[in-house]
């Protein structure tokens, strides 16, 4: 994915770019660990499959913050005052931002 074109509605300019940017450093800095724990790409990269952004339940731990992860573990990721929970029930299941095709 390219920090200059948004792949998926709803992100778009400088909030992409800095979505972007966190995802890179999520990869290089917890991407091994994230693994062991057991987040998949909906987890953190989730999006829905026909208006992108526009439904936030459906968008992993990645997608709407544009803020680097400070912290993980099993259950939780952490932005500074922000927590990203994965065990929501019922949450819906959308597909990877990369695979998003309008």
């Amino acid at each position: 994915m390219s920090p200059a074109k948004s792949p998926c509605p709803g992100l778009y300019g400088e909030p992409w770019q800095k979505t972007h940017a966190a995802m890179i450093d999520f990869l290089e800095r917890f991407g091994a660990q994230a693994a062991d724990l057991g987040w998949t790409d909906l987890d953190l990269f989730g999006i829905h499959s026909q208006i992108g952004t526009g439904r936030a339940d459906y968008c992993g731990a990645l997608v709407l913050t544009g803020r680097q992860v400070e912290a993980i573990d099993a259950m939780t990721i952490r932005y500074g005052n922000l927590t990203y929970r994965r065990d929501k029930p019922h949450k819906p299941r959308g597909i990877p931002i990369w695979a998003f095709r309008g």
